[in-house]
């Protein structure tokens, strides 16, 4: 049986470590609601740079780009985006695990892990990542997202990749957060058929300064910076939501077990009041026994 002291001792660190996570929790949802916040107001932005490109390949004459050609997957680069931490449920083993999925299917894929988490877990795999960004997905910005595309980007124009996918834990709402994986190069085949089943070129063509090739030539990039940002930041809000879910559950776990341990102190207190009114009364008998002798 446990003494005054351990039980005490106990209860302080329960108590001091439900006040963390406490604070996590608060911290987590408040981190969540911004990101989302940036992802909404960025979408605007970015889907009048998809909507310029579909009316390039829809509208103009001859507008072809090594973007649009059908995927090859010999070559390809894989960007997988996890967490910089812990302590945040089981976003990371979801989302690593179905990456690797997709690495495995791709066997020569150069590997851009994005947070230390993903680094960690593929170096254990003895699978080396050929780029790391270790500190983008906590607090993701755009500068970071333009970097990966353009490092990307770069490696699809000189040849060195096929193609591209990211993968990273999409939100999809009422709280349901799933892992995918979306191909970035080149684009979906949706821009290209589109182009197909539309053959107004004559009534709605567009005609685009200097060039439509030139147009996209500097649309492509930012596009890309658009995917990859927004892929950061539903990331880094599915975690923090992660996050918040796992804090709130410690909280009500330390909650409960400082409800047992004062539950146990008091019970022990008692017996300890019991036992001395006990004696008290034995050695009050006692003295009476003697003083009738």
């Amino acid at each position: 049986m446990r003494n005054f002291s351990d039980i005490k001792h106990r209860m302080k660190s329960v108590s001091d470590t439900r006040k963390i996570t406490g604070a996590m929790e608060t911290i987590s949802v408040a981190k969540m609601q911004k990101a989302w916040r940036r992802y909404e107001n960025n979408k605007a932005y970015f889907s009048t740079i998809r909507q310029t490109i579909e009316n390039i390949v829809r509208y103009t004459k001859q507008a072809e780009h090594k973007v649009f050609s059908a995927p090859k997957d010999a070559h390809t680069a894989i960007i997988v985006i996890a967490s910089d931490k812990g302590l945040a449920g089981g976003f990371n083993h979801a989302v690593l695990a179905y990456a690797l999925q997709t690495v495995q299917v791709h066997a020569d894929a150069h590997i851009f892990a994005v947070g230390q988490v993903c680094k960690e877990y593929f170096d254990a795999r003895n699978r080396a990542t050929d780029v790391t960004f270790a500190d983008a997905s906590f607090d993701p910005d755009i500068e970071q997202a333009a970097e990966i595309g353009e490092r990307l980007y770069a490696m699809f124009r000189n040849g060195e990749i096929d193609g591209a996918f990211i993968v990273y834990t999409a939100m999809e709402g009422h709280g349901k957060m799933t892992p995918v994986a979306e191909r970035l190069l080149p684009f979906p085949q949706d821009f290209s058929t589109e182009k197909a089943a539309n053959g107004d070129y004559v009534l709605r063509e567009i005609v685009y300064e200097p060039s439509a090739e030139e147009v996209l030539e500097r649309l492509v990039p930012q596009y890309l910076t658009g995917m990859i940002y927004g892929a950061l930041i539903q990331s880094s809000a599915c975690e923090h939501s992660q996050r918040r879910s796992a804090m709130h559950s410690a909280t009500r776990n330390a909650s409960a077990l400082l409800d047992e341990l004062r539950g146990e102190y008091n019970r022990l207190r008692q017996e300890a009041v019991t036992n001395e009114l006990s004696d008290i009364v034995t050695a009050a008998n006692g003295v009476g026994y003697d003083d009738g002798k």
